[in-house]
């Protein structure tokens, strides 16, 4: 199982969240910490801000994966818009 860390902009961001969203991205951070490469997630190319983004609804789970120390790193959560992936 993988330990899920949140940077502080994610933590901000989980915190911003209505209860009905915290719900639902707490919902998908413990699929992903059973396994991050679940349906779901997707890897990004080319992005700059993470390797692999997970949908929770209308927001965007935005993490890096390290295997060898099994950590889920959650860098952003961010609504689904045009400047998601910037």
């Amino acid at each position: 199982m993988y330990r899920a860390v949140f940077s502080r902009r994610a933590e901000k961001a989980f915190l911003d969240l209505r209860t009905d969203q915290a719900r639902r991205v707490k919902e998908a951070i413990e699929k992903l910490q059973a396994d991050p490469r679940t349906y779901g997630t997707i890897k990004l190319d080319n992005a700059p801000v993470a390797q692999y983004r997970h949908r929770a609804g209308d927001l965007r789970i935005l993490f890096d994966v390290d295997d060898k120390n099994q950590v889920v790193e959650i860098l952003d959560i961010r609504k689904r818009d045009e400047r998601t992936y910037r």
